[in-house]
């Protein structure tokens, strides 16, 4: 796996005062977290901080109580330090809702809309989401990714290809000379979630076996299988049911055959995009959802690069600080990172 520009390490402080070095505060704000990092001035992470606080946890919309309490001690050392935020924070829901731009966009141009929050002075700034034509032709939108493709692509991750950011809205982007083209948005994490949670196949998840490795591999493997027979998704998610009470609790993880199912439902929405970006398919993930989606790709035979998505998420902050002249650079090429080599 690739490092995007930055290394993550146990060395951070986590939210104590800064040091002179310090020269920006950047910020992912998503619906459910809150990730604040403290660079240097040439990018090099010198400092971070991660809370379940994401915008549907802020009370009556004081996100910058949040900030404050949050990243305290950064702020009262250094109050001049600029604040660069990506994310949800830009949503209707969020602190400010900022524009969303068009598509064919990189650094520069995600730059020039970055929007200052009135009444907290020039500092904060807040990175535009972007709007595009899906796959299909119809309206698109993303908030949070944007950042990350631009960290990645300016750490040396492909210039034109295929882009995968799993998540409960996964995204598939296509790239073309280091701009973002055209993407599509697919519902799999959430409807996973939901589905597992509050379904008829909530009982046999919860009463069905958890393991060894090898029969959930198998399972999740079984639920590619039944999406790459077609796009019978509604009979297929009531078969896998079927299957554990006919055939018994031991022949297969339900939660891991529900997962193949999904994500291999949207690998097959893709595949025309997948055969024409066949030798450059790039994963921004990480975690079990990275290593899902690497082996739902490998078992259609396409072997993805993949990239650390928080450290593509930093390095984009960076990259688009250093074009507004917050900073004077962002860290770089990730080649020198790691990189996974499993097959």
């Amino acid at each position: 796996m690739r490092r995007c520009g930055v290394i993550l390490t146990a060395r951070y402080l986590s939210g104590n005062p800064v040091s002179a070095t310090a020269a920006l505060i950047g910020v992912d704000w998503g619906t459910s977290s809150f990730r604040a990092y403290l660079f240097a001035d040439n990018g090099e992470l010198l400092d971070r901080i991660i809370r379940p606080a994401g915008i549907l946890t802020v009370d009556n919309g004081d996100f910058a109580a949040v900030l404050r309490t949050t990243c305290g001690a950064w702020i009262a050392d250094r109050p001049d330090l600029p604040i660069l935020m990506c994310g949800m924070i830009g949503s209707r829901q969020g602190w400010l809702e900022v524009p969303y731009i068009g598509g064919d966009a990189g650094v520069t141009e995600l730059a020039a809309a970055a929007t200052v929050i009135k009444g907290e002075s020039s500092r904060i700034q807040i990175v535009p989401g972007l709007q595009a034509r899906s796959f299909d032709g119809g309206p698109d939108v993303m908030r949070g990714e944007e950042t990350i493709l631009a960290g990645a692509i300016a750490s040396g991750a492909p210039q034109t290809g295929l882009y995968c950011l799993p998540g409960t809205h996964s995204k598939w982007v296509s790239v073309l000379d280091g701009r973002i083209d055209s993407f599509s948005t697919y519902l799999t994490g959430e409807l996973f979630a939901m589905l597992r949670e509050r379904s008829i196949l909530t009982t046999p998840i919860a009463e069905g076996p958890t393991g060894p490795g090898a029969l959930r591999e198998q399972s999740f493997q079984q639920g590619l299988a039944l999406a790459s027979g077609g796009t019978n998704l509604l009979h297929h998610l009531f078969s896998i049911r079927a299957q554990f009470l006919t055939d018994g609790a031991e022949v297969c993880v339900v939660e891991e055959m529900l997962s193949g199912l999904l994500i291999g439902t949207e690998l097959m929405s893709v595949s025309r995009q997948l055969q024409q970006h066949s030798g450059v398919i790039t994963l921004l993930s990480s975690g079990m959802i990275s290593d899902r989606y690497r082996n739902a790709l490998v078992s259609l035979r396409y072997v993805p690069e993949v990239y650390e998505a928080e450290a593509a998420c930093m390095n984009g902050l960076c990259s688009i600080a250093a074009e507004l002249g917050l900073i004077s650079s962002a860290p770089g090429d990730a080649g020198e990172y790691l990189r996974d080599t499993t097959t």
